[in-house]
């Protein structure tokens, strides 16, 4: 989100600047700031204004990158010459947002010294150098065209220095903000979510639009990442091919359990990142909520979660309470997509056919979604696959015990 302009025509006048920029706005009038910021600012040129631009860019880049991109967001507000005169000072505010952290650059300029063209010049290459060096560009040898009150004072005969009044100059100030470790904010509910892939973290970024896999993943198997594969799949196809992206949504947040511990949420995301999986991590254990934070999802289950959802025990007994919540989902753009798997119980392959499906829910589990036995099968639970951990853990100690005897 930009205000110094001349930076956008910069940035693209770049050959190969499709592969680095993925949106330049000028929210200029106050209803499309407003529309950006989802809120009215208290003060319009303000670093406060200017580091909420750059994290509404943030977000927006997330939307806009594949899983596993690195990206920052880049705002920038100004209050530059106008005509009539403007009163107060004449500054602007460059600001950058990652997960790592923030950096704000407030810029006050030498009033009247320069042009409204000539301020905008300034700002732009302000802008342009702090979003290089947020980007990991060198940009040592860039100096940007202040002016300064550096100049040694005048003597007078005599050898005295002769008092100069000073004019006017520009005054630089910058403030960055290193931000906290992710999965403790998100503990401590100072963000909604935390994306890994590989050595990349999202914080505070949901992306719309992806096919998800919810789960405890404890531990994650291969049948957690064929399933994603296959659903993937299925997704694009019903959306006329158009390639779709997957992701894994562990939820450290249970309706019955409470919060997981900081230990044991690492011990999982570990799983995902040493196989450079994307996972976010969020602390959404309701489909109400999931739908909020992740809207246009398709959201992947079982058939056994496919057949809780739609009992009305599960909403305090109430059917109407039941259609409510799913109206909800309805108005994300979000739906289900069902994959089939073996009952527990009579051993048979139950699918998404085998649910009873109220006709008031239909529409948000599309049979052309659905996964049946012949896409996809692969009877792995991570119940069984816990107790053969347990049992393998066990047998050392049991031979040692032997031994001892």
């Amino acid at each position: 989100m930009l205000s110094g302009r001349g930076s956008i025509s910069w940035l693209l006048s770049v050959p190969g600047a499709s592969t680095t920029v993925l949106e330049a706005s000028v929210p200029y009038a106050r209803d499309s700031l407003v529309d950006v910021l989802g809120k009215e600012p208290e003060q319009y040129c303000s670093a406060a204004t200017a580091a909420a631009l750059a994290e509404a860019a943030y977000r927006r880049a997330a939307n806009l990158c594949a899983f596993g991109s690195s990206f920052v967001g880049v705002g920038a507000t100004c209050a530059l010459a106008t005509v009539p005169l403007k009163r107060g000072d004449h500054r602007a505010y460059v600001a950058v947002h990652s997960a790592s952290g923030s950096r704000c650059v407030g810029l006050t300029l030498a009033k009247g010294a320069r042009s409204r063209v000539g301020e905008d010049d300034v700002v732009s290459r302000l802008l342009v150098k702090v979003l290089a060096d947020a980007s990991g560009v060198d940009t040592s040898a860039f100096q940007l065209p202040l002016i300064r009150q550096d100049a040694p004072a005048a003597t007078s005969a005599g050898g005295a220095a002769a008092a100069v009044a000073p004019g006017p100059m520009d005054i630089l100030a910058d403030a960055t903000t290193q931000a906290a470790d992710p999965l403790q904010r998100l503990l401590r509910g100072e963000v909604r979510c935390v994306e890994y892939v590989g050595s990349e973290v999202v914080v505070d970024a949901p992306r719309r639009g992806r096919v998800v896999l919810p789960g405890s993943f404890n531990p994650l198997h291969e049948g957690h990442r064929r399933l994603l594969e296959v659903a993937v799949s299925a997704a694009s196809a019903a959306a006329g091919g158009a390639p779709m992206e997957g992701a894994f949504e562990l939820t450290i947040e249970n309706a019955d359990k409470g919060l997981l511990t900081e230990d044991d949420i690492r011990r999982r995301v570990a799983q995902f990142v040493e196989l450079g999986l994307p996972v976010l991590v969020t602390r959404a254990p309701l489909f109400t909520l999931k739908a909020d934070l992740l809207p246009g999802s398709r959201f992947v289950v079982g058939y056994d979660t496919a057949v809780r959802l739609v009992l009305p025990k599960y909403y305090r007994n109430s059917y109407t309470q039941m259609v409510l919540d799913f109206a909800r989902l309805r108005h994300q753009g979000c739906s289900f997509l069902v994959a089939g798997r073996k009952d527990s119980t009579t051993g048979r392959f139950m699918s998404l056919a085998d649910v009873e499906m109220p006709p008031e829910l239909a529409d948000l589990f599309p049979p052309e979604l659905a996964l049946p036995e012949e896409a996809f099968r692969l009877d792995i639970s991570s119940t069984e696959l816990r107790q053969r951990q347990a049992q393998q853990q066990q047998q050392p100690a049991l031979v040692e015990a032997r031994a001892a005897k």
